[in-house]
């Protein structure tokens, strides 16, 4: 995998991340958040932060020689 694709994943993931916890952020401060909401998005927001730190820890492995 180049550079770019990881750098591109690993920005999709972020956009996940941001996404959820905006989401999350505004059914709660609404009064609207339930424990369906507090499970779905704790589970995104999980997903994407162990998928973030592995595609950066692999990256980071390829990079040394």
């Amino acid at each position: 995998m180049n550079k770019k694709s990881y750098w591109l994943s690993i920005s999709v993931f972020v956009l996940m991340l941001i996404w959820t916890i905006y989401y999350y952020a505004m059914r709660y401060t609404g009064g609207f958040a339930d424990l369906k909401d507090t499970v779905i998005c704790g589970v995104v927001g999980l997903i994407c932060v162990i998928f973030i730190v592995k595609r950066t820890i692999n990256f980071l492995k390829r990079k040394k020689p």
